[in-house]
């Protein structure tokens, strides 16, 4: 084999920059998957872990694993078209060694049409960057905001954004495939974990399991939309004998909510909802009994946990449940948002 027809040497830098880039997205479209199996960080939550890990934190972190994995998604794209343009602009007789996988007759040379198209690497890469591109910007803050659904529709082609990553590897065309060596214990732990939850969706239960103060939940209305969960911080106190949230008006579905509790939207006719819940998640806010002054601050809203933790904390050291707490002083800032003059 001539220099030439060496692979580095045909696809120059774009064969750095889409194997570099391609670990590094493996690794945290992978990592993706952990942030959201909810039931594993309510578990761990559980031990010591969590003074080392902010596990509260994971949707930010979730947040912060796409956005560095969309950023190292577009310097792999880059990289292909760098690698598919100097590979088109070779001459033929260069091209007869790129790649076992890739068999030319003698007398075609492929355009950089070809190597998009009709090659499974180009192929699975071009609908990749469009599933790519139609998850983030339904993502959006704004979009999501106004357009809930369309933003849990199309995180839902996760699905065919990570089948899609392993196929594009068995194209073999700058290196053998590795992205599976990422994804397979992230996918184990998620697939369990969504097996778990599909275990409360699909079993109707009478049983109000033992919850944390500061929990949240998942929560439907087959009146509503029963396919469509939100989640919602539970306000009721562990000791209470029902469960309850505190919902603002300011989304479509929480609009759509509130006017089908309206009384003066009641129809006798109609079959009562029900109410669908998934959880609880979170590890609650039980750290605060563990010092001796603990200071809480929320802002409209954004209170809701509070509500929750205050009447457990109140009701604990009334009836001496708490009486071996380190507590001694809790100060509550509450600054609701002034209305507009």
């Amino acid at each position: 084999m001539s220099e030439h027809t060496d692979l580095r040497h045909i696809m120059g830098v774009g064969i750095a920059i889409t194997r570099g880039s391609a670990a590094a997205l493996s690794f945290c479209y992978s990592l993706l998957l952990l942030t959201m199996s909810r039931n594993l960080l309510t578990k761990l939550k559980e031990f010591s872990v969590q003074q080392y890990i902010p596990l509260d934190s994971h949707i930010q972190f979730h947040k912060i694993c796409a956005l560095t994995a969309f950023f190292f998604s577009m310097l792999h794209t880059v990289g292909h078209v760098v690698n598919f343009y100097h590979v088109s602009t070779q001459p033929i007789e260069h091209l007869r060694c790129l790649s076992k996988e890739i068999n030319l007759p003698s007398d075609y040379k492929p355009t950089i049409t070809y190597w998009l198209f009709q090659t499974l690497t180009g192929l699975t890469g071009v609908l990749l960057f469009v599933v790519m591109i139609i998850i983030f910007v339904f993502a959006h803050p704004i979009i999501r905001k106004k357009a809930y659904n369309f933003f849990w529709m199309t995180h839902s082609l996760y699905i065919v954004l990570y089948i899609m990553s392993v196929l594009h590897g068995l194209g073999r065309l700058t290196a053998s495939p590795t992205f599976w060596v990422f994804l397979i214990g992230p996918a184990i732990v998620y697939t369990l974990d969504k097996i778990i939850s599909l275990r409360t969706k699909f079993m109707g239960l009478d049983i109000i399991e033992t919850y944390l103060s500061g929990q949240w939940i998942r929560l439907s209305c087959t009146g509503v939309k029963p396919e469509e969960f939100h989640s919602f911080t539970l306000t009721s106190a562990p000791h209470e004998n029902f469960l309850s949230c505190h919902i603002k008006a300011q989304g479509p579905w929480t609009w759509k909510l509130r006017n089908y509790f309206d009384p003066s939207n009641f129809n006798p006719k109609e079959m009562d909802p029900k109410i669908q819940l998934d959880g609880p998640f979170g590890g609650g806010n039980q750290d605060c009994y563990k010092f001796e002054v603990a200071v809480m601050v929320g802002g409209g809203i954004g209170v809701t946990p509070y509500a929750s933790i205050l009447n457990d904390l109140v009701f604990g050291t009334s009836t001496n449940r708490y009486s071996g707490v380190a507590c001694k002083k809790v100060y509550f800032l509450w600054m609701p948002v002034a209305p507009p003059l």
